[in-house]
């Protein structure tokens, strides 16, 4: 299930990239394939994979392994519903959905959590903390009904949260043990920076979201929040793998390039964008998901066969630095005022994607 729904979520990032030049539709509704069809599946099974590792813990049931079905069953109502093709009351029951989703998550990972083997891992709580953030969001988006006149602070709200509470909360969790995982190099501070930034994470996603619906200058704390989070990590980095950030192949100089595109992205909430997801989303979500597939996409296929890992890592993410040089033009150019930052990205993102395709037909 992960290596199919990384191959539809690169296609969800391709048509929420592309395909708005071409056909006339709600940002919202390229918003929700991007976001609520890809990406929420995607994290939700993805977690399902790290949250047992974490806490040292057997695996999802079959049951549980089919909750990812139900939140692209909710993001597909709510595609469905923004693109007209049926009642607009059915975003409501697919924000349901979610917070059923959202919840059942939770409980598992508590239930996790007290089955664990010694104390869990610490990244365990952010997984947490991101499924939260998720449901906060979606239970702004079941009041924007109900308080027609709070739209904009409650979609403000919504979409902040979502982007970073619970994608930034969860990537950056991922991130902290990815990087190491990909250098082949051993963070020994990793879980203690998780353990002490949660806080400041959260406090920053939080403030963001509160200070683009009502109180602008909390969304300048929430984003000195986030910066002390990531400047944290990326000094580490920076001192534990700056030769292989800097290496021509490797999924490493894409990583690092999503780094710094959440950092752009950061300070582009400083810039008040009118479409937050229009850096975003090439900055950051297109290197975080081609990076991480370049590092997790053959153990996912072939969990049973080790010496299978490192060849198809080394043919995911060859010229690896050359897609990290155009995922950081995608983040600049905003920055400077330039409305065509998803051409380098979308660039990077198909030559992922012939990469992905070709790898999978010979295995």
């Amino acid at each position: 299930m992960l290596i199919a729904l990384v191959a539809a979520t690169l296609v969800a990032l391709l048509a929420g990239q592309a395909l708005p030049k071409v056909i006339a539709a709600a940002p919202a509704f390229w918003a929700h394939i991007v976001l609520a069809m890809g990406v929420m599946t995607l994290i939700t099974a993805a977690m399902q994979h790290f949250v047992p590792v974490l806490a040292r813990t057997r695996g999802a049931s079959p049951h549980m392994a089919r909750l990812p079905l139900l939140m692209l069953l909710a993001g597909s109502l709510a595609v469905l519903a923004l693109g007209g093709w049926i009642d607009f009351y059915w975003v409501s029951v697919a924000a349901l959905l979610g917070l059923v989703g959202m919840a059942v998550m939770v409980a598992w990972m508590l239930d996790r959590a007290r089955q664990a083997l010694g104390r869990p891992h610490p990244g365990l709580n952010w997984y947490g903390a991101a499924m939260v953030c998720l449901g906060l969001a979606l239970a702004a988006a079941l009041m924007i009904p109900l308080f027609p006149d709070w739209y904009h602070a409650l979609r403000a709200f919504h979409l902040h949260l979502n982007l970073y509470g619970f994608v930034g909360l969860t990537a950056v969790g991922t991130l902290q043990v990815l990087m190491p995982t990909a250098a082949g190099q051993a963070d020994p501070q990793a879980a203690l920076r998780l353990r002490q930034d949660l806080k400041w994470a959260l406090g920053g996603a939080l403030a963001i979201a509160i200070g683009q619906a009502a109180w602008p200058v909390l969304a300048w704390l929430g984003v000195a929040l986030w910066i002390w989070v990531m400047g944290r990590m990326g000094w580490a980095w920076w001192g534990l793998h700056r030769a292989r950030i800097l290496s021509l192949h490797g999924a490493e100089p894409v990583l690092a390039a999503a780094w710094l595109g959440y950092v752009a992205a950061l300070i582009g909430v400083l810039q008040d964008q009118a479409n937050p997801l229009a850096q975003f989303l090439p900055a950051f979500l297109m290197p975080l998901v081609t990076g991480a597939a370049g590092v997790l996409a053959p153990v996912w296929l072939n969990p049973a066969r080790p010496a299978s890992h490192a060849t198809g890592r080394q043919a995911l993410n060859r010229w690896g630095s050359v897609r990290a040089v155009f995922f950081l033009v995608a983040g600049i150019l905003p920055l400077l005022g330039y409305q065509c930052a998803g051409m380098p990205a979308l660039t990077a993102l198909i030559w992922f994607g012939i990469l992905f395709a070709v790898w999978l037909y010979y295995q």
